[in-house]
């Protein structure tokens, strides 16, 4: 069985939690002064997870931003 490898990352920007969504964290937990039901304080801290990609993956991310930066560059 292959051990699943994790990458931790914390937001203190509630704003910042679609983004980081649709990067692949997922999150986890969340701390701080917020009140249920209410959009979070001042203080409140949001943890999230995602795996860490393969070096194969890697190379493929970065490759296809890269191709992306130089399409956007050249239009």
């Amino acid at each position: 069985m292959i051990k699943m490898k994790w990458e931790y990352c914390r937001a203190t920007d509630f704003n910042d939690l679609h983004v980081l969504g649709r990067q692949g964290w997922e999150l986890v937990g969340v701390t701080g002064a917020g009140s249920a039901g209410q959009e979070a304080d001042i203080g409140t801290t949001f943890y999230l997870k995602r795996p860490v990609p393969s070096i194969r993956e890697q190379i493929t991310a970065e490759q296809r931003e890269r191709a992306l930066a130089e399409r956007q560059g050249t239009e």
